[in-house]
Formats: C-alpha cells, sequence, structure tokens
C-alpha cells in the first residue's frame, strides 16, 4: 500500500486516448495524480502536463515514487509492459482488452499474484451507475426470467494503417469493441456459455476481422447476441429481453457521451431512467486508487478479465472455423 493519501500514477502512451481522456481523468480524480507521463517522443509525454515526463516506458517504470500505471498503448504492449511494471513494484491498470489473448492473461495473472500488486482492466463503461441499475432490475424481476442479451458495438474505420488494423499487435474489431458486447454480456448471463457460433469477416490483406457476429447459447433458451465491426455506422446498444419485458441501454458503453437512457418496457408501463453526465474514465481511477489505499477490490479485476478473455477466444476461434 502506497504511504501517500493519494496514488500517484505514470501514464503510459500518450496517444489520443490518453492525451483527451485518460490524462485528465487522472488529474481530475479525488484520490490520484498525474505524477509521470512517458512516451518514446518526450513531448507527447509533455503534452498530458505531468509531473515528471519521460522518453521511455522503462525510465518511467523506474521512478520510485510511481505507485501505479495506466497502461494505454495499442493492445499487442499490454501483457509485455503490465508484467515490467508489476515487478517493478508498481499496481496496473490497462486499457481493455487486457491481453490478446486468454494465455497471455493467465500469466499477468500470475504475476501480479506473485507480486502482490493489483492488476485492473480499464473497462470504464463499467464504472457508470447504468450498469449496476440494470443489473438490480434484472435482479428484481422487473422484465421476468432472462432470455437473451444482444449487445452491439460497431463504429467506421477509414484509416487502414489504424494500430486497431494490425494483427500483430492485437488488432480486430473483437478485440476493440466486441470485448465489450462479451463483457455486457457476461454480466447478466454468466460465464460459462454451454456453446457459440460466430463468423466474421476479415480484411484481405491486414488480415483482421472488420466484422464479428456471434451467439453465445447458455442453455435453457437463454442466448446472447453480440454484434461488433470496423464496417459501417456508429452505433451502440444494449437490449434485455425478459419474459415479462425489456430494458435498452441507448449508450451502454461510450456512456460519458450524449445522454445515456435506460429504457424499462413491459406490458403495463414505461420507465425512462435518465443519467447525470459522470466521467467513467475518472471513476475507474478512483476505483483502482480505491483498492490501492483501502485494501479492496478493484471492479474489473484481471480475474473478471481472464474470463473475458476466454470467450473471446472461443469467439474468434469459431469465426475461424
Amino acid at each position: 500500500m502506497t504511504t501517500t493519501a493519494v496514488v500517484r500514477f505514470g501514464l503510459i502512451g500518450a496517444g489520443r486516448i490518453a492525451r483527451n481522456q485518460i490524462a485528465p481523468a487522472i488529474r481530475a480524480a479525488k484520490r490520484a495524480t498525474l505524477h509521470a507521463a512517458a512516451s518514446r517522443e518526450l513531448s507527447r509525454a509533455e503534452s498530458v502536463r505531468p509531473t515528471r515526463a519521460y522518453d521511455s516506458y522503462a525510465a518511467l517504470l523506474r521512478d520510485v515514487d510511481v505507485d501505479a500505471v495506466y497502461i494505454a498503448t495499442h493492445n499487442g504492449l499490454h501483457k509485455e509492459l503490465s508484467i515490467a511494471a508489476l515487478r517493478a513494484g508498481k499496481h496496473v491498470l490497462c486499457e481493455k482488452p487486457l491481453a490478446m489473448n486468454a494465455r497471455d492473461c493467465e500469466e499477468m495473472l500470475r504475476v501480479a499474484e506473485s507480486t502482490g500488486k493489483l492488476l485492473a482492466e480499464a473497462f470504464m463503461y463499467r464504472h457508470h451507475p447504468q450498469i449496476p441499475r440494470a443489473q438490480e432490475l434484472v435482479r428484481s424481476g422487473a422484465i421476468g426470467a432472462l432470455m437473451a442479451v444482444e449487445a452491439s458495438f460497431r463504429f467506421p474505420m477509414f484509416n487502414a494503417d489504424d494500430v486497431r488494423m494490425n494483427a500483430e499487435w492485437g488488432g480486430g474489431s473483437l478485440l476493440d469493441v466486441g470485448c465489450y458486447c462479451v463483457s455486457a454480456s457476461r454480466l447478466f448471463l454468466g460465464d460459462s456459455p454451454v456453446g457459440m457460433k460466430a463468423m466474421a469477416t476479415f480484411h484481405p490483406v491486414r488480415k483482421v476481422d472488420t466484422s464479428l457476429q456471434g451467439v453465445l447459447d447458455y442453455g435453457s433458451g437463454r442466448h446472447a447476441i453480440i454484434s461488433c465491426g470496423f464496417d459501417s455506422g456508429a452505433h451502440e446498444k444494449v437490449v434485455l429481453s425478459g419474459t415479462a419485458g425489456t430494458i435498452e441501454l441507448n449508450h451502454p458503453f461510450k456512456s460519458w457521451t450524449g445522454q445515456p437512457q435506460l429504457a424499462v418496457r413491459t406490458k403495463d408501463r414505461e420507465e425512462i431512467i435518465e443519467f447525470e453526465p459522470v466521467n467513467t474514465f475518472q471513476l475507474e481511477v478512483d476505483d483502482l486508487a480505491t483498492a490501492i489505499l483501502d485494501g479492496s477490490e478493484p471492479r474489473v479485476g484481471a480475474g473478471d478479465a481472464l474470463l473475458n478473455m476466454r470467450i473471446l477466444d472461443r469467439l474468434a476461434e469459431a469465426a475461424r472455423n
């Protein structure tokens, strides 16, 4: 546990999301401060206004004043940098997906356990209050017995050179946005589908999936239907269908934007629940900081990430086959 009143974060990576979302979130967090940042270009590290800026990731990890790191690089570096940070005595909050496959995730989890440091997955959508509200409604029987979860997350990818189009760096729509759909399905239907099917479209040159549709069979007529892709207009939605009604979330994943609403519809009523704007990135930073300072567990720990990754692996294999 850190001896400081707040957790001193080091930000690894200074790309668009780090500059626009993560760095401001750490600065705004109640129990964290942006102590350091590192990029291969020093000017990019300096641009997020940390106390200390470094031109290499290794240099940041050698900073004894850094308590925890936020890893905001492409997927291909998540395992390497997380393990290096854990072994350097840092807690880790790593961008989703935590790893490129379940095998790598298992190795990361073993290192976290051996070092006694926390390893958490930065799934910011899990920190929006609409998610526990939807879970509470399902548990209370507001829509009867839950039978189906439909989760979709799609957007157009115009840049063929984007890092998310690089297979060696963990590219593809399943790992980039399909991971949200699988996570949402697991929240409501559990971690043990008895079977699954998937089909995907692959880029002819880049060899990454540009769209994927999958069905997870949970038995007894219960299913999760997921849809993700880089090949269509921006779209995100989660629909929970029960024997007595539905719950629809119109901004389930990019919930820091727009006006998230939760609509409950049954035969007898329709209720629209609106939520005040929240910074989900700030909430996930404070969640890990609280876990470090108070000795609690982060909301999305490495064990949860591993369960998600195992289903993602199965979907990828089903699509390839």
